[in-house]
C-alpha cells in the first residue's frame, strides 16, 4: 500500500447554484453519490492496474539536492494466489520502472513492492520489498460507503527486516481521504497516505498514492509521491 511509492492533496471544489428570479425556484441539487471504496480496491486487486507515467523529483548526490525528470511505466498485474505470514493470501506486485535524467546523466530506474490481501475478504495483510517485511497489526479493510470529504485511519503495520519478524524497524500508519466528484456521476478522487516511522516513532518517509474511482467501482491511477531525507519522487499518470 505504500511500497513503490505509493499522491496527496488538498480538496478544493465549487458548487454552482443558479440564481433565480421572477419567482422561479432554484434547480434541485442531486444528493452526493455514495461510493463503495472496498469494492473498488478489491476490483483493482483482481484486475490489476497499469499506466505510462512521468517521473520527477530530487535526489541528494554528494550532499547536494539535484532535480531529475524522466518517464516510465507503473504496472500492477492481477493478484495471484500466495501465502503471507503463514496465511493463504493474494499477492500483487507493483513496479515503477523507467529512466531518469539528472545533472546531464541518464540512468535506468526501477522499484517494486508486493502487497498481500486475504483470500477470503480482500483485507490488506502486509507488504514485502527487498529490504522490508511489513505486517498489518489487524487486517485492513477500506470502508464500503464513502462520499466527498470522507477520511480516516485504516490501520497500522509493524515493520521488520524479514519474515522472521525478529528485528523491528518501526511502524507504518495508513489513512485515506476522498475528494468529491466534480459533478454527479463523475469519478471521485482517493488519496491513500502511508507514514513510515522508525523504532523511535520518528517520521522518516511519507508516501501518497492518488486514484480515481467511478460509480462502477473502477479504479485508475492519478499519481503518487514519496518523500524522505534522500529526496522526493513524483509519479504522474499520463
Amino acid at each position: 500500500m505504500h511500497g513503490a511509492s505509493k499522491t496527496y492533496l488538498a480538496v478544493c471544489f465549487a458548487i454552482f447554484i443558479s440564481a433565480c428570479g421572477g419567482g422561479t425556484a432554484a434547480p434541485m441539487q442531486p444528493p452526493p453519490a455514495n461510493f463503495d471504496l472496498q469494492a473498488g480496491m478489491a476490483k483493482m486487486v483482481a484486475n490489476g492496474l497499469s499506466s505510462n507515467v512521468a517521473l520527477s523529483g530530487t535526489v541528494t548526490v554528494n550532499g547536494v539536492s539535484t532535480a531529475f525528470t524522466g518517464s516510465g511505466t507503473f504496472t500492477r498485474p492481477p493478484a495471484i494466489s500466495a501465502t503471507f505470514n503463514g496465511t493463504a493470501a493474494l499477492s500483487q506486485t507493483t513496479t515503477v520502472a523507467g529512466s531518469v535524467t539528472a545533472a546531464g546523466q541518464t540512468k535506468s530506474y526501477s522499484t517494486s513492492v508486493t502487497d498481500y490481501y486475504a483470500s477470503s475478504d480482500g483485507a490488506f495483510l502486509g507488504e514485502v520489498s527487498a529490504s522490508e517485511y511489513d505486517v498489518a497489526q489487524a487486517p485492513i479493510l477500506f470502508p464500503t460507503t464513502v462520499v466527498g470529504g470522507s477520511s480516516g485511519t485504516l490501520g497500522t503495520l509493524s515493520r521488520y527486516t524479514d519474515s522472521t519478524m525478529s528485528v523491528s524497524l518501526g511502524t507504518v500508519q495508513v489513512s485515506y481521504f476522498v475528494m468529491a466528484p466534480v459533478d454527479p456521476g463523475s469519478p471521485i478522487g482517493i488519496e491513500v497516505t502511508t507514514k513510515i516511522f522508525d523504532t523511535q516513532n520518528t517520521l522518516i518517509e511519507t508516501d501518497v498514492t492518488d486514484y480515481t474511482m467511478t460509480t462502477s467501482n473502477v479504479v485508475s491511477l492519478s499519481g503518487a509521491t514519496a518523500q524522505n531525507q534522500s529526496g522526493t519522487l513524483k509519479v504522474t499518470a499520463q
